[in-house]
């Protein structure tokens, strides 16, 4: 980079070393600042260039796998919405239904109240297990689809980006 600049600052030096004039040198100088500006100008947006390009490679590539593991996705969404829908209906319907079962057949209330204290508490760890799994699961997946990712962005190569979007 410095090479470059100093070759420019030659060349202009160069051609401006035949102009007349008293002001050549502020001149020379206000031409340098300028190219030199312009030079800076254009190597950042070429890095800018290149570094958007290898973001959107790895977006693209992310995309490419999240496309693959969509029916996996899919089914652990379902999985994890079928659950919440199970865990409502039981506190909704189903543990009404058992406690109207209990008051019709007479049992004792005290005996009704532990019961059902033991039913919901066995079904809620059960639903929790439930969601531990699923959760797990989920997780696993997730973790698989971001290590080929990174595995992907290692082999994204900056060279050929930058050659295709010139």
């Amino acid at each position: 980079m410095k090479d470059f600049q100093s070759a420019i600052t030659d060349a202009v030096k160069n051609a401006l070393k035949d102009t007349e004039g008293d002001n050549i040198g502020a001149l020379q100088t206000t031409l340098i600042e300028q190219l030199s500006n312009e030079l800076n100008e254009q190597v950042t947006l070429n890095n800018l260039k290149s570094k958007l390009a290898v973001l959107f490679e790895y977006e693209k590539n992310y995309l490419e796998l999240v496309k693959e593991y969509k029916e996996e996705i899919k089914f652990a969404s379902t999985i994890q919405e079928d659950l919440r829908k199970e865990r409502a209906k039981f506190f909704s319907d189903t543990l009404q239904e058992v406690s109207n079962t209990l008051s019709e057949a007479q049992i004792d209330n005290e005996v009704a109240s532990r019961w059902l204290k033991e039913l919901v508490g066995s079904y809620t760890k059960s639903l929790d297990l439930s969601s531990g799994l699923i959760e797990e699961h989920t997780l696993d997946m997730i973790g698989k689809i971001r290590s080929e990712a990174k595995s992907n962005k290692a082999s994204v190569d900056v060279s050929n980006i930058t050659k295709k979007g010139e």
